[in-house]
């Protein structure tokens, strides 16, 4: 219960920071464009304290979620309405006193703000240098041990488990997280794969297909990690139960362990009290005994049931610390990736349109929150060196995803305003008061069906899913 609160203020701690980024956008913006700020708050609801200089009250509020920022001036719209004029008043310094281009300006500069946020991160880590954890691409046929008997992309196109991925589309890959990540935007298109196959290196052409329910397209491949014990704690399960580092487990119940798939099926399916293991180390093999628990079986063991996203963690994977860039290499790293993740996000959102169950597809904010919590803590259980980076680069992908949000022509968010203050600045003609409470009436009604559907497929999947 005490780590999932702690996961859960974790969650609010990262989502307010990316939040307070993009407010900080509008802030300098509407400073520098020469509006007034009236607030600017971290968090939402009653004031519990702060300060004021000069115009501005500086504030934190009770609810310790994101933050905002309001402009001088922004009464004047409601009181345009009630009494029933033609455009909204406003003075210099206001926020309606102020020209359309200066607001369209202020309306862009919180996505900007974001996207630079992400920038900075990406050049920092490449700068600094970040010890990273991954596995090879190399795989295992996904229709091998599912239940269903569905042909899946990766057996049409002739793959075979124990092959390592090398390249796609004549691009080097060296990690199982590129291969993924390479391929979840991609539903429906030919792609090439180079592969080492025992020492041959063979060329297969494969079209990966989208999973409704995920919303992501994949091809069918779980990763090939070794069932070789890595580093454990002196107290830890695994060596209470008879483990040391190096360990391969070679068989269960006489039955051959080839990688960590097939020893977690074994594990779920035997039904005895002790289910006895033969492992190797330094060419001496030797047995242990695993003795069921009554809360977890045998998984307890050799993996943490209570984070099962870590399942492989005592398991030998790959670690080394990448390469220390230059200011600039380091700086256009941070801008490559940053694209990457921006183009990796429209790519995503139209797969929405592509067939994609939107229920599994769209996150609300108590997932949002677990989510980022849940990696947060993952990276500092690894190191106070991992915590950071991995919290960062979360951090970083949520800022982006939220310019993008922000940049949508929906009325009430950023790209809403912006498209209605550009229709004044065309038009010529001072914004009406009537037509702009209808236009951000319906966004406030798109919004709030968005966040409503959200929040209940949030609810739904946490008291299902756990």
């Amino acid at each position: 219960m005490l780590e999932k609160i702690f996961e859960i203020a974790l969650g609010i701690l990262g989502l307010s920071i990316v939040v307070l980024v993009h407010e900080s956008g509008h802030y300098w913006a509407a400073r520098l464009m020469g509006i007034k700020v009236a607030i600017f708050s971290i968090g939402f609801g009653r004031r519990l304290l702060g300060f004021r200089v000069r115009n501005t009250d500086y504030r934190i509020s009770l609810i310790p979620l994101g933050g905002y920022c309001r402009f001088a001036g922004e009464q004047s719209f409601h009181r345009a309405l009630e009494e029933n004029r033609e455009y909204i008043p406003g003075k210099p310094g206001e926020f309606y006193g102020s020209s359309a281009i200066k607001r369209i300006v202020v309306g862009l500069s919180g996505p900007v703000a974001n996207v630079l946020f992400t920038v900075i991160v990406f050049f920092l880590i490449h700068l600094i240098g970040f010890q990273e954890y991954y596995t090879a691409p190399r795989i295992i046929l996904l229709s091998e041990w599912s239940e269903e008997n569905a042909t899946l992309p990766a057996d049409i196109a002739g793959l075979q488990s124990g092959d390592t991925i090398l390249a796609l589309d004549g691009v080097s890959i060296d990690r199982y997280s590129v291969l993924r990540m390479k391929l979840i935007h991609r539903p429906d298109e030919q792609i090439s794969l180079t592969v080492r196959r025992d020492e041959h290196i063979i060329e297969l052409p494969i079209t990966p297909q989208l999973n409704d329910e995920m919303g992501i397209a994949f091809i069918g491949v779980l990763n090939w990690i070794d069932p070789v014990i890595g580093s454990i704690g002196p107290e830890s399960p695994p060596a209470r139960a008879g483990f040391r580092p190096g360990d391969r487990i070679l068989s269960a119940e006489g039955k051959p362990i080839p990688h960590t798939v097939a020893l977690e099926r074994l594990l779920g399916e035997s039904e005895g009290d002790e289910l006895p293991l033969l492992v190797e180390n330094g060419g001496l093999e030797r047995e242990i005994i695993l003795r069921k628990t009554e809360e977890t079986g045998f998984a307890e063991l050799l993996w943490d049931e209570a984070d099962r996203s870590m399942r492989n963690a005592v398991f030998r994977i790959e670690s080394g610390t990448s390469a220390k860039l230059g200011f600039f290499p380091a700086f256009a790293r941070g801008l490559e990736e940053s694209y990457t993740v921006w183009k990796a996000t429209w790519k995503g959102f139209l797969m929405l349109f592509s067939g994609a169950d939107i229920g599994n597809s769209i996150v609300g904010p108590f997932r949002l929150i677990s989510d980022t919590g849940d990696v947060v803590r993952r990276g500092f259980h690894n190191g106070f060196g991992p915590g950071m980076l991995w919290s960062f680069e979360f951090m970083a992908l949520i800022s982006i995803s939220l310019a993008f949000l922000n940049l949508l022509p929906i009325p009430v968010l950023d790209g809403g305003q912006i498209l209605l203050f550009a229709s004044e600045f065309i038009g010529n003609k001072p914004l009406n008061p009537k037509f702009a409470y209808r236009y951000q009436f319906i966004g406030i009604i798109i919004v709030l069906a968005i966040l409503v559907g959200a929040t209940m497929n949030d609810l739904v999947r946490m008291r299902f899913w756990g």
